[in-house]
């Protein structure tokens, strides 16, 4: 029980933005310069698996609701109520966005 779960400095926490995935997913990697905001669209988001590869989110809510996210940070957006996601740090923040690929007649 004295088992520890890696932070997010660890060797041990897989790399997702280099990572071969399986056929079946693809990636985007998402850039927010210091300071910067990017507008919340759900569309962006829709079925993706979220990981703060570095730099520092905060995650503003319709309701002015702000939530901070430090880098290793896994999350999901779909259905959320956000206005915008704002990087407070200051380098720039990597998201990546791995989701289900879509059949070409999706596109």
């Amino acid at each position: 029980m004295g088992d520890q779960m890696p932070d997010a400095t660890d060797d041990a926490l897989v790399d997702v933005t280099e990572r071969a995935l399986p056929p079946a997913f693809e990636r985007r990697l998402i850039t927010i310069e210091p300071g910067a905001y990017r507008a919340f669209a759900a569309s962006d988001w829709a079925d993706a698996l979220v990981v703060l590869a570095c730099g520092e989110i905060e995650l503003e809510g319709l309701g002015d609701h702000r939530a901070h996210l430090a880098p290793g940070a896994v999350f999901w957006l779909a259905g959320l109520p956000l206005r915008a996601l704002h990087n407070t740090g200051p380098v720039p923040a990597v998201l990546v966005a791995i989701s289900r690929r879509k059949p070409d007649g999706d596109r």
